[in-house]
């Protein structure tokens, strides 16, 4: 776009230049012309009224020469009819005739060299002034489509970061009123979005509950009363039937279920540690304005196929929840742990949470955590706070591998 904008506004400049310096130039080519014609008048008279002035002397081609500058000739023919001449002279010279007091003529002529001369010599301001002003407002166009283009490009990045799931993405406001109009269409978008997938994660983390946990209980029954000995057999078999279709179910509930806690964005496979690494440089220059230390602690590559926005959101309300009530150093560290990989958010402050899972934010606290705890569970893992005397919390994400590593 800034690219565009700068041959846009260069080219409109460098094309008003060029119509101007074709009518000045014409303008000052005939200016120059007409002022040489002026000028070979003048000597010309001057030159006749020298020659009046001899009297009854003898006109000499050295007086001639004389009077003449360089580049002119002059050519004097006496009463008589004798003819004198000064240098030599071409059909397309500039010329003057003038009669002389007393009878004759003189004929003053000038190269037209002379004069193309002069027109290249009023002519190189004019086009050295239009190469100045079209570099400045190249330079002026550049820092204007810069200026132009600076709140659009910021508002692109936001429309991917909103893209990849980071719906609670600060929106930068602007004073043009486009980008202005663009970033409010973001925002509503964003808020919109944000309420559905939250509609969504509450969804699929009751439904979870709702429905694996009845069908679960159902098969278990089935199974059981296919194996009681009272059971006949015919009435086993449609049990045995009655259970292949309860795993269809789970099946499909599972599939739904999964389905639904999808995000917007791509699943990708990378190191948590990349995560990791990427919320501590997010939030240092806020630690640092708080006198406290976020530091990345030592981890072991763990890989997984994740949705990185809304594993970045959950850091980041486990790193501020660190930094609005805990103390000293925080550091962020990957772990393993049985079938799951963890991303811990340490603090030295004293335990405040009961150690365990985290389903719901302490009563009296704001709801980050609870939020942070759905968005978990919809992933397929869960919060849990450390049995250790610092706080300390996790987000455990299952191990997922790539169908070629199965």
């Amino acid at each position: 776009m800034r690219e565009r904008l700068v041959v846009t506004l260069v080219t409109m400049t460098v094309a008003m230049l060029f119509v101007f310096g074709v009518v000045r130039a014409y303008s000052t080519a005939n200016l120059v012309q007409e002022q040489q014609r002026t000028a070979v008048g003048q000597t010309a008279d001057i030159a006749a009224v020298a020659i009046a002035g001899l009297g009854n002397r003898p006109v000499t081609t050295t007086f001639l020469g004389d009077l003449a500058h360089r580049d002119q000739t002059i050519t004097y023919v006496d009463p008589d009819g004798t003819t004198l001449r000064t240098g030599a002279s071409s059909d397309d010279d500039l010329r003057a005739t003038r009669a002389i007091e007393g009878g004759g003529r003189i004929t003053l002529s000038e190269d037209p060299s002379v004069t193309t001369d002069r027109v290249s010599d009023a002519l190189l301001p004019l086009v050295l002034l239009g190469l100045g002003l079209a570099a400045i407002s190249a330079l002026i166009g550049s820092l204007l489509a810069r200026r132009l283009a600076y709140p659009f490009r910021r508002l692109a990045d936001d429309a991917t970061r909103i893209g990849d799931g980071h719906f609670d993405v600060d929106v930068h406001h602007s004073s043009i009123r486009e980008a202005e109009v663009l970033g409010n269409a973001l925002r509503k978008a964003a808020a919109q979005l944000d309420a559905m997938v939250r509609r969504e994660r509450q969804l699929a983390v009751v439904a979870s509950h709702e429905l694996r946990t009845p069908i679960t209980a159902l098969r278990l029954s089935l199974e059981d009363l296919t194996l009681w000995p009272q059971t006949p057999p015919e009435v086993a078999e449609e049990l045995q039937h009655g259970l292949a279709e309860v795993d269809r179910l789970s099946g499909v509930v599972t599939t739904l279920l999964d389905s639904g806690t999808e995000h917007l964005g791509a699943t990708v496979r990378l190191d948590l540690n990349v995560l990791a690494a990427a919320a501590v440089e997010r939030w240092a220059d806020r630690a640092r304005s708080q006198g406290r230390r976020l530091e990345l602690g030592p981890s072991e590559p763990a890989w997984t196929s994740v949705v990185p926005a809304p594993v970045d959101s959950v850091l980041d309300v486990l790193i501020e929840n660190a930094l609005q009530h805990g103390t000293g150093t925080i550091e962020v560290d990957v772990v393993t742990v049985g079938p799951h990989l963890g991303l811990r958010v340490t603090d030295e402050g004293d335990r405040a949470f009961d150690t365990g899972v985290v389903h719901e934010s302490p009563a009296g606290a704001d709801a980050g955590l609870t939020d942070a705890a759905t968005r978990a569970e919809s992933l397929g893992g869960f919060l849990a706070v450390g049995d250790v005397a610092t706080t300390r919390v996790m987000l455990a994400l299952p191990r997922r591998a790539r169908a070629s590593d199965r």
